[in-house]
């Protein structure tokens, strides 16, 4: 199966870069380290485990990726362009800027029809992940990522609800020597980006301020983008044990049009068309989106810390659907929340004990009303409800780390409720969940790691106001589905290379899965679907060597059906949207003239449309060639960079629409496309 599902990447890919991966550990420490090297590889603490450990001693599967060096390549248009060299993860959706990114990390995040469902999303320290598990990424300041962390297993012993996975995401506190950037960027289908960031610097407070703006006609008929975006940061160290981080997004986009899915007849008649439908029914959305947050950070002597969070967020949303009866959709969100966690440390001799005690508390309101779309003209109001969902969560984890076996444990106490103002239930949750896991040096450089965790999820308010009967209320009847994670892995790290090899299984009950009815095309409603197990082998490796660095993952699993309460006998088929492999390799090299050049390839395997695995999606492969170039001058800096994505022109599809009605599963990707810009840094 493995062969099956790679080889095609082999015709692209040259066979001696393949076999990289594969040797990449004997590379790190079976020859000295060159004299002319200049690249060492920094261990960082982790903070998406909450307690922070490098990457090497934590007894989890967990992704760490640097992403300073790679943003003077960066197109900057999809949050997609950095996930891609982590294992486990696929994503989907990045060109139809209506439903936003689409991702999933070991299946969980595959069934949303829109957005991020199963991953909890974490953006310095605060969540951007509501309460009930929804999750955006539309509003990121993707020209200030500075650093990714994904934990790629179920994590609710640590974030509770619709933590399947956890997508950890830090921003830029300071511009690094510059007082200001300004950044500009053009490309294919319209493409137009305007970054401006600049920084107030005191002797204790750092305060960066940026501001976007990103235009596009899109690749598909119907699928522009307008976008504006200003972020807000304020660092500010009352002394060197005590700091607190202010931060402020606010996010308008005026219009993100959706071009629906297509026939597969009608994608070979021709690729870039929208669906009819689409355009008589106007299928469009746009948004504003407005985020306050604040972090203190504050430790008592050696051993006693505290970490706490605030913030509040409103999301107003106003969107098309293409039909009639609610077709146009109203929605006022309020969410906010705080959470603390009390750490403590103590070393005596080779013992070292932490403990941690979290406690966070969050709310969500979701005001929604739903219009009749009278072929793109708002009609009479048919829906409107008050939507609530409330959380309290207590944690306690704790590691205990003696001579080269590493232990850590965690166990968490969710309650939920839920509810709207239209039917007088009220539905409670009450949730435990543990996790353990054991780490083990083999030698100063090798580690073995074994774990368990857990997971739940909860239906979201959106899915739970997707009524099949039509009427005001929510369906109640959709359960939360509930996951159990066995890990076993294998961890190596030099000075200029790290490699990862693990192995995993997860047993799920009650998955929730859209589906779309006849009289709501293009609208999704969800079920509960019995049990899946997953299971599957991931690689991922580094390497750096005087001037050239190469990255690498491997993914090989199945995600399959066992047994379901749905009318049709799902046992052991696949679950749509997820390829069973996934190869990514990244080749790159920097001169002594200040060029860097990147090339990097891609293979997606096949994967279905639907949960009877009746259609199929064929496997593709991609390319993509990066450079930049950096000019030094007297006041600054000027970097001219460029891209050429989907270099061998594939043709492939950017989203499917899971188990749509009509066979309307196809949304077409780009060809190939170019893009160049420019970056001036001023001293």
């Amino acid at each position: 199966m493995l062969e099956k599902n790679i080889y095609p990447l082999i015709a692209i890919l040259k066979p001696s870069v393949l076999i990289c991966l594969l040797t990449l550990p004997g590379l790190f420490f079976g020859q000295a380290p060159s004299q002319t090297s200049t690249i060492t590889l920094e261990e960082v603490a982790l903070q998406a485990p909450k307690l922070k450990t490098s990457r090497l001693l934590i007894p989890a599967s967990v992704s760490s990726i640097d992403l300073i060096p790679l943003q003077g390549f960066q197109q900057q248009l999809s949050l997609q362009e950095y996930l891609r060299a982590v294992p486990g993860l696929f994503s989907l959706n990045a060109n139809n800027y209506a439903q936003d990114l689409r991702l999933s990390i070991r299946g969980f995040g595959s069934r949303a029809a829109f957005g991020i469902r199963g991953v909890k999303i974490i953006v310095d320290g605060i969540p951007e992940t509501t309460p009930d598990g929804q999750g955006q990424v539309d509003n990121l300041p993707l020209g200030l990522l500075s650093r990714l962390e994904v934990l790629r297993g179920p994590s609710a012993s640590l974030y509770g609800n619709a933590a399947g996975g956890v997508l950890y995401l830090n921003t830029l506190d300071s511009l690094d020597g510059a007082s200001t950037r300004f950044r500009s960027t053009f490309g294919s289908y319209g493409y137009q980006n305007y970054q401006l960031t600049t920084q107030l610097k005191g002797a204790k407070t750092t305060a960066l301020f940026h501001l976007n703006r990103t235009t596009t006609d899109g690749f598909r008929a119907f699928s522009g983008l307008k976008q504006n975006v200003f972020n807000a940061k304020i660092k500010h160290s009352f002394s060197s044990r005590s700091k607190i981080n202010f931060q402020l997004n606010y996010t308008n986009s005026p219009k993100a049009e959706d071009a629906g899915g297509l026939k597969l007849d009608e994608t070979e008649a021709d690729f870039r068309q929208a669906r009819q439908r689409n355009l008589d029914y106007n299928t469009f959305e746009k948004i504003d989106q407005f985020k306050i947050g604040m972090r203190w950070e504050q430790e008592w002597g050696s051993q006693w810390s505290l970490d706490s969070y605030a913030f509040y967020s409103f999301r107003d949303f106003y969107g098309k659907l293409p039909f009639k009866n609610g077709g146009i959709i109203d929605l006022f969100r309020n969410y906010y929340g705080l959470g603390s966690r009390l750490s403590y440390e103590e070393t005596q001799s080779k013992l070292t004990h932490r403990w941690q005690l979290g406690f966070e508390t969050n709310g969500q309101r979701d005001q929604r009303d739903r219009f009749q779309n009278l072929q793109g003209m708002q009609g009479d109001n048919v829906f409107s409800q008050l939507e609530r969902f409330g959380n309290v969560g207590i944690s306690l984890l704790d590691d205990l780390q003696w001579d080269k076996l590493l232990i850590r444990t965690g166990l968490r106490l969710d309650y939920q409720t839920l509810g709207a103002d239209t039917q007088p239930e009220i539905q409670e949750y009450t949730v435990l969940n543990p996790s353990i896991g054991m780490s083990y040096a083999l030698s100063r450089a090798h580690r073995l790691f074994i774990n368990f965790s857990s997971s739940f999820e909860t239906p979201t308010l959106s899915e739970l106001s997707a009524n099949p009967t039509g009427g005001e209320g929510l369906n109640l009847d959709l359960d939360p589905s509930k996951a159990i994670n066995y890990e076993l892995g294998w961890k190596t790290q030099g000075s200029s290379g790290y490699f990862e090899a693990t192995t995993f299984y997860i047993k799920s009950s009650n998955e929730i899965l859209p589906y779309e009815l006849e009289a709501f095309p293009g609208r999704s409603f969800y079920q509960n679907a019995g049990a899946t197990r997953r299971y599957g082998l991931e690689l991922a490796a580094s390497y750096q060597w005087k001037q050239w660095g190469l990255q690498a993952s491997l993914t090989q699993a199945q995600y399959q059906f066992e047994g379901q309460k749905a009318e049709d006998d799902l046992n052991g088929n696949s679950l749509p949207g997820i390829p069973n492999g996934q190869l990514f390799l990244q080749l790159q090299y920097s001169t002594n003239t200040d060029w860097k050049w990147v090339l990097s390839g891609e293979h997606v395997g096949e994967f279905y449309a639907n949960n009877s695995n009746s259609v199929a999606v064929q496997s593709f492969q991609k390319l993509r060639f990066q450079a930049q170039k950096t000019v030094r001058v007297s006041w600054g800096e000027i970097d001219f960079l460029g891209g050429i994505n989907n270099l061998l022109n594939t043709t492939y599809y950017d989203n499917i629409r899971l188990n749509a009605f009509g066979s309307r599963f196809y949304e077409p990707a780009p060809g190939r496309n170019f893009y160049l810009g420019f970056n001036i840094s001023l001293n």
